[in-house]
């Protein structure tokens, strides 16, 4: 729930995001001094509307949307995205390096966001209108994609262990994967899937691209419980360091019926 201390005259202590979904976004925020200020708010779509249609409605119902915050993230989960390392990237060449990774869609607007731990960008695509709105109706947002938490998140695990780390994080119709190795990315995708095999299968081949020690290299599973149970009850007759990592956490607690994603919590962690 939004909380009533929100208003426009105490905005700028708390820092906001809204993750944007297929399906609605979530509103969610908290004031970095204070333990207890976390809030999050779900507004699920109008299915009668069009996706930049309902977006509005919500936007301009919400005074809260309009006031200025210490800082405002816009964190894109799902989409497509690719990661380009720094010395190959030319960011004039974005819009034709996204369209040789995807099929070209002139609905999308390719954005760019630097990742410099990684050495790295992520070029991930946001629709054209969807875009202009929250850029003119929002305080100074920075749009994020939902990958960059979490690899900066894994980055910073990686270099104080000996082992890779694997981590999957399994939505309702894809999967992100990233492998981490002392502080280097060693590999980051998104798959669509069907049922578990696939994803099994995904992970073993990922598995041996990345040369994975089956005895000391780790791979954490993370979303719907039972899916990752069934995933890892195989996976792990082939690695040995295998767990489930739950979604939420008990260090951030939110109004009952609501859930941080883990790329939430990693944006608190990782200081974006």
């Amino acid at each position: 729930m939004i909380p009533d201390k929100l208003t426009a005259e105490l905005s700028e202590k708390y820092k906001v995001s809204i993750r944007l979904m297929p399906d609605g976004l979530s509103f969610w925020g908290y004031i970095p001094s204070e333990k207890d200020s976390l809030f999050m708010e779900t507004f699920p779509f109008n299915q009668d509307l069009l996706m930049p249609d309902a977006l509005k409605s919500i936007i301009f119902s919400y005074p809260c949307f309009s006031f200025s915050y210490q800082s405002f993230h816009v964190v894109c989960a799902g989409g497509k995205y690719t990661v380009v390392p720094d010395h190959v990237f030319i960011k004039k060449e974005k819009d034709r390096l996204f369209d040789f990774c995807f099929p070209k869609d002139p609905s999308l607007k390719t954005l760019v966001q630097p990742v410099g731990v990684l050495n790295a960008s992520i070029l991930f695509g946001v629709d054209n209108e969807i875009f202009s709105f929250l850029l003119r109706s929002l305080s100074n947002p920075l749009f994020i994609h939902s990958i960059s938490p979490l690899l900066i998140t894994w980055q910073k695990k990686s270099l104080h262990v000996f082992p890779k780390l694997m981590h999957v994080e399994i939505h309702p119709n894809h999967m992100d994967v990233l492998c981490v190795e002392q502080g280097s990315l060693l590999f980051v995708n998104s798959y669509g899937y069907s049922n578990s095999n696939d994803i099994i299968y995904y992970l073993m081949y990922i598995c041996k691209q990345t040369n994975f020690n089956q005895l000391d290299d780790c791979i954490t599973v993370s979303g719907d419980r039972d899916l990752c149970r069934t995933v890892l009850a195989v996976i792990s007759k082939y690695v040995k360091k295998t767990s489930y990592l739950q979604q939420t956490s008990n260090e951030y607690p939110v109004a009952s019926g609501n859930e941080l994603n883990l790329d939430m919590i990693s944006l608190m962690e990782c200081g974006l």
